[in-house]
């Protein structure tokens, strides 16, 4: 269980396949803990704010799943390839396995240094 959840539109999630960020719609409070997985799962999409599982993939078989609303049609459209790869799998269930990309969410930096020469006013180049 999440202490909030991931909720409401514009959440960022990465897919550990390519680290490709999508934007997408949910409404879940909770989540699937990576390192409990079976040996034959891996970890399918990562939430890029808080780095919680988003989806899982079986390494070998035709089975995937999402934690967000993959939405086809009525919002977003950009994981709209999940329902392509679904109907892929059902079609030749043994055609692909698996591989994904290590991924770790960037380092938030605690203090940044700001070079100048001072301020700038309207109209005034800055040289």
């Amino acid at each position: 269980k999440m202490k909030f959840g991931n909720r409401g539109m514009n959440q960022p999630c990465v897919d550990l396949r390519t680290t490709r960020c999508y934007i997408t719609p949910q409404n879940h409070g909770f989540a699937v803990d990576s390192q409990s997985l079976p040996k034959d799962w891996t970890p399918l999409m990562v939430n890029a704010n808080d780095g919680t599982n988003e989806g899982v993939i079986h390494k070998m078989r035709p089975w995937f799943s999402v934690q967000f609303h993959p939405e086809a049609r009525g919002g977003p459209t950009d994981t709209a390839f999940l329902f392509h790869s679904f109907i892929r799998s059902v079609s030749e269930p043994y055609a692909t396995s698996v591989t994904t990309i290590p991924y770790s969410l960037p380092v938030a930096q605690r203090k940044v240094l700001v070079l100048g020469s001072g301020g700038l006013t309207i109209g005034q180049a800055g040289e």
